[in-house]
């Protein structure tokens, strides 16, 4: 596991020639059950997972000043740790549309898959890049399993708030 840079994309390329690279994105801010279901379900369409973690200032405009809970530092951390996940990078998003890095690193990294929930907003942005750099897209239904209650980071904080009132 490791946290690398976009100049070291295309060397996880040349050193898994041999495997199948997926790569995924996403904010994952509190991270929970939900999002290891993810990446287990990621990993296991290949056999190296690169995440890349939306950037503070890509998270504050598409969900609100008062996103990230955690600083981009923490969230890549966190997810560099967790067992499906090899590598992690941060997803710079240059100005303009918050899925510009997703074509950079489609450049760099040239992934075999692109995993991404059937609830990704801006799904036709995603479908485009993917067909434009030959990336298969991978799209999961978002599910959970019923001994798990279903769980967001929007619920969490939801849930804190109400913790918060009643004390």
């Amino acid at each position: 596991m490791a946290i690398v840079t976009f100049e070291e994309l295309k060397q996880i390329r040349e050193r898994h020639k041999a495997g199948r690279i997926v790569f995924c994105s996403g904010v994952f801010d509190l991270t929970h059950a939900g999002h290891v279901l993810f990446f287990e379900d990621c990993k296991r369409q290949g056999d190296v997972l690169v995440v890349a973690v939306g950037e503070d200032a890509s998270v504050r405009e598409l969900k609100g000043a008062s996103r990230p809970v955690f600083n981009e530092h923490i969230r890549m951390k966190i997810v560099d740790s967790l067992k499906p996940v090899d590598y992690c990078i941060l997803g710079l998003t240059p100005q303009g549309h918050p899925l510009a890095f997703i074509e950079k690193i489609f450049q760099h990294l040239r992934p075999d898959a692109y995993v991404v929930n059937d609830d990704a907003f801006d799904m036709s942005s995603r479908r485009i890049a993917a067909d434009q750099y030959g990336v298969s897209l991978v799209v999961l239904k978002r599910q959970c399993p019923e001994k798990f209650e279903k769980v967001s980071t929007t619920q969490i904080i939801k849930k804190i708030k109400n913790l918060r009132e009643t004390i």
